[in-house]
């Protein structure tokens, strides 16, 4: 073993994960084998690529680490955010950013932006609205029977978000994912929402013949907070979209939090080691052959009205430090040291709202 010490299980909240993924059972009923610490992942279902996100990310502390990463079941949402206040085997967790603005908003108290803390700001989480060839646009699926995840989970949040962003009244149902894809091919509902990170498995194993499509989704008033116009074209679905086409869409973001304090022995050691591992080890992640959607991650990027753990701001501190000394002018992009000055996700996301501000200006 690298370590003869025995670290506590601990659990961390990531994205969706595919069916027949191996995972070991967190919580109390899981202790670690005789010869390995494990450090489970709490994800979701198995409706996006936040699977394929997991997996890769738990490679790194396959072999040099005193502990491994295992997925485990969660949404994204509120039952990560509750897990990960409340469960002493969960120390950090994966959450969407409208999910957890809308839970900071509704605590008790107003003090959800005080026992969290941000480890990362991660990728970009694209929203799919799959649906029968007959329906051509959101506003024919009002009063239609539409799938959108179990309540709480990212995907329910997100919809709940949109459908009235658009006033448009559907019959919510809560199906997982695959259960909701068989009843589209069906004919039994007339549309899915599926928020993950593109391209999403469930819905590139789509086949072309099965009669689906991805509904357009226009950037609008009452977006701007909390969402950032996007879209799809055939890299990302060849299976639903012709060549040179592009389908419009709205994505969220996913941010990996930890809980500030917790009654759990050795809660900071674990966050510190974990810290040390995945950041130092980022720049493996966006070699060639891994998700695309690791290379659109900024880990120095911040979230507004929140504060970052202290071992990630320590880290990235010791970062710029070094960088300063080599280079006064290179900045920290992903875990790596760039050659050159990057564009990172907080000012994208200002030049899309100064787009939009632009667009308004004109009469659009």
């Amino acid at each position: 073993m690298a370590s003869q010490v025995r670290l506590p299980l601990m659990v961390l909240a990531i994205g969706l994960v595919a069916a027949g993924f191996a995972t070991i059972g967190a919580g109390k009923d899981r202790a670690p084998n005789q010869d390995s610490d494990w450090l489970g992942v709490i994800a979701g279902d198995d409706a996006g690529s936040e699977a394929e996100l997991a997996a890769e990310m738990a490679e790194l502390f396959a072999n040099d680490s005193p502990f491994r990463v295992v997925p485990v079941p969660g949404d994204s949402g509120l039952k990560n955010i509750s897990r990960l206040l409340h469960d002493p085997h969960i120390d950090a967790g994966f959450i969407s950013t409208d999910v957890l603005a809308g839970a900071k908003t509704q605590s008790a108290g107003n003090d959800l932006a005080e026992r969290l803390q941000v480890v990362a700001r991660f990728c970009p989480q694209e929203v799919h609205v799959l649906a029968r060839a007959d329906i051509k646009s959101l506003a024919d699926l009002a009063g239609k029977k539409v799938n959108i995840g179990p309540a709480g989970g990212s995907s329910a949040v997100t919809a709940t978000i949109l459908f009235r962003a658009f006033n448009i009244t559907i019959e919510p149902l809560a199906l997982d994912g695959h259960a909701a894809i068989e009843r589209l091919k069906q004919g039994a509902i007339a549309a899915a929402v599926i928020v993950g990170a593109k391209p999403t498995p469930l819905i590139s194993e789509i086949s072309a013949s099965d009669g689906l499509h991805l509904l357009p989704i226009e950037f609008a008033a009452g977006l701007e907070e909390a969402y950032l116009p996007t879209g799809f074209d055939r890299d990302d679905y060849p299976n639903l979209i012709e060549i040179e086409t592009e389908i419009p869409s709205v994505a969220t973001g996913l941010v990996l939090l930890a809980a500030a304090s917790k009654n759990d022995e050795g809660h900071t050691e674990r966050l510190e080691g974990f810290v040390g591992t995945l950041f130092s080890h980022f720049g493996e992640l966006k070699k060639s052959g891994r998700h695309p959607k690791w290379r659109e991650i900024n880990l120095a990027a911040s979230l507004p009205g929140w504060t970052r753990n202290p071992a990630a701001e320590a880290w990235l501190t010791e970062q710029r430090k070094g960088s300063a000394r080599r280079d006064p002018q290179v900045r920290i992009e992903a875990g790596v040291v760039p050659s050159h000055p990057a564009v990172g996700q907080d000012q994208r996301e200002a030049l899309f709202k100064q787009y939009i501000e632009w667009q308004r200006a004109k009469g659009h």
